[in-house]
């Protein structure tokens, strides 16, 4: 399911929690940077450590990372160029550029005589290599990250090919890189197609639509929908959190809910913008391919809108306990997923479905059948074709899966 709390920052900003302090002084032992088990040499360089961030001299570390590196001595840019990445940085500058995309860094890269220095953690993983930091050792170590399996099947039929990719619409950069099968289906499709196109601007009219479906217009509040006990909890929340009790009393529970989740989600390191969707949706426009959509940003709005008043009490709830216990099963799914387990996606799935009916009908199966539909007009078509096509990982698996109900038309849904 597409977490349209994008659309509702204003609320998430509202809870912008600080940062933790910054810890007692580094000791003078020279900082290290190792690949597996292999000391990488930097030419006699050091790295240094400059508001809690480590940075190390560009051009040796991109060199044994097996890049072939340029500079421009004009600009200080230093470039490096490896299979299909290229990676640019200039010094002073808080943004570096990954195959034509700018990414913004917390700290500028900077030159010290001839040497230019950037956080060796952005270079590490623009180039796939999960970091990790020894503090007693001062050492940095980079991992070669295995690449996430993900849940792909294809299907074929008079000349038209749908691949169908289960997403995970809240992920880590942890998830990457996707094994070679997933980019090179991705490669192979004439359209791109996903629940919602979240890469759209917001207009007007979906502003207008999320205020009318999120808030309150006809004159009550939030405590008027819900128990006074579960009002006094909300209460309790916001002034835990130096903000006023009543400060969510325009939202609806399922807004507020979808928020509190939003939150937690980003202070674990994960993010809707680097979803498994959003990640397909960038590729799209950068080779400019065509995007469809399954569904509207209308219709989803509306689904949370449409929850039972006890439903949604429920999920605010629960949303509160779990930001505030510290407990979150997103790095379970995560792994379910990068691991490929459609058994322990299953379970998760089932689970769920034991517990909340209304959830499970309302978020899965009522919208499982015009999915497939979709999908079968595709394959219906004879255009020669290739759709690729990105849906929630849950909407594919299990009795009312989309992978099931293609199955039960009489196709032949392999998993690849």
């Amino acid at each position: 399911m597409n977490k349209v709390t994008a659309l509702l920052m204003s609320l998430v900003l509202l809870l912008a929690f600080g940062t933790a302090a910054q810890g007692a002084a580094e000791p003078a032992k020279p900082i290290s940077v190792w690949l597996g088990e292999h000391q990488l040499q930097l030419d006699s360089q050091v790295p240094l450590i400059q508001q809690s961030t480590t940075l190390v001299p560009v051009e040796p570390l991109l060199k044994e990372l097996g890049f072939t590196v340029s500079r421009d001595e004009q600009s200080k840019a230093v470039s490096g160029a490896k299979d299909n990445l290229t990676i640019s940085i200039q010094a002073g500058k808080h943004a570096a550029v990954v195959n034509g995309q700018q990414v913004a860094l917390l700290v500028a890269p900077k030159t010290i005589g001839k040497v230019t220095y950037a956080p060796v953690r952005f270079i590490a993983e623009a180039a796939g290599y999960k970091v990790l930091w020894n503090a007693e050792l001062r050492t940095v170590v980079l991992q070669t990250q295995q690449a996430s399996k993900g849940f792909l099947w294809k299907v074929e039929n008079n000349g038209s090919t749908v691949y169908l990719l289960g997403s995970i619409h809240v992920a880590s950069k942890e998830m990457y890189p996707l094994r070679p099968a997933i980019e090179q289906a991705f490669s192979e499709a004439d359209y791109l197609t996903v629940e919602v196109d979240i890469s759209k601007p917001i207009d007007a009219e979906t502003q207008s639509l999320v205020a009318s479906l999120s808030t309150y217009s006809d004159g009550t509040k939030l405590q008027d929908h819900i128990s006074p006990e579960s009002y006094k909890k909300v209460g309790e929340f916001l002034t835990g959190i130096g903000q006023k009790a009543d400060a969510f009393d325009a939202f609806k529970p399922w807004n507020i809910s979808l928020a509190l989740n939003q939150i937690k989600w980003m202070n674990l390191g994960y993010d809707s913008s680097l979803g498994i969707d959003a990640y397909f949706l960038n590729k799209a426009k950068e080779s400019m391919l065509p995007v469809l959509e399954l569904e509207s940003i209308k219709l989803q709005l509306e689904l949370f809108d449409g929850f039972s008043p006890e439903f949604q009490e429920k999920q605010l709830l629960s949303s509160l306990e779990s930001l505030t216990s510290g407990d979150s099963d997103i790095k379970q799914m995560s792994e379910a997923w990068a691991a490929g387990d459609e058994k322990a996606l299953l379970e998760s799935i089932q689970s769920l479905d034991e517990e909340e009916e209304e959830y499970t009908q309302k978020l899965l199966v009522d919208r499982n059948i015009p999915m497939t539909e979709h999908i079968d007009a595709y394959l219906k078509k004879g255009d020669n074709k290739t759709y690729f096509v990105v849906v929630g990982a849950a909407h594919l698996i299990g009795e009312w899966g989309i992978v099931p109900l293609l199955e039960g038309k009489g196709y032949t849904v392999a998993r690849q």
